[in-house]
């Protein structure tokens, strides 16, 4: 079951992976690859901006400040959740995780079940963050709709001495006359009245 969840969570998910090439590290990319995921291991960190992807997994090293940072800039830009591998025995790491922001940190040497579940977890919550940015975008739209129909109705009402049922049934109208919707109709009424 458990797997069946791994593979589900993890079909044709595009993982960019920036580690040191280690077999543990080769091993880990061939099981990814066998949950359905799209890997790419780079290493060294390659001086131009990668490729999208759905998730990335960047090892840090307190000596590679300005390797790393741009590619936290450059995910973060593009809203990539990020998993930082850092040695979490390295005190002096911690400033510049704080400066690279990332979404979640691991282990450098964490084993691969623990590092999957990171990543199934990771994956999922930009998931929800991406809903929850969608939700809002679309009840800003419709509030700045409702909005842009209280203003048309307040101009034809202030205007014309209209009540407001009056201003809704004019662009009610308007709107079927011209096979238009009632916000284009509103558009229009602010836009001749500016003129």
């Amino acid at each position: 079951m458990i797997e069946q969840s791994l593979l589900a969570a993890l079909s044709g998910v595009r993982l960019h992976l920036f580690h040191p090439h280690t077999q543990g590290m080769r091993a880990f990319c061939t099981s990814l690859t066998q949950l359905g995921c799209h890997v790419r291991h780079d290493w060294p960190i390659p001086a131009s901006l990668p490729p999208e992807a759905d998730l990335a997994i960047i090892a840090v090293d307190r000596h590679q400040q300005a390797s790393v940072a741009p590619l936290f800039r450059h995910y973060r830009s593009v809203q990539t959740p990020v998993l930082a591998l850092a040695d979490c025995h390295d005190g002096q790491l911690f400033p510049l995780l704080l400066t690279l922001e990332p979404d979640a940190i691991s282990a450098r040497e964490a084993d691969p079940f623990s590092l999957i579940i990171q990543i199934v977890a990771r994956l999922h919550a930009a998931q929800e963050q991406q809903t929850l940015r969608d939700r809002l975008h679309k009840q800003q739209q419709a509030r700045a709709r409702q909005d842009s129909l209280a203003q048309a109705k307040g101009v034809l009402m202030q205007t014309f001495g209209l009540d407001e049922s009056g201003a809704y049934g004019f662009m009610r109208k308007e709107a079927m006359n011209t096979r238009s919707s009632l916000e284009f109709t509103a558009e229009r009424v602010l836009n001749s009245l500016q003129k």
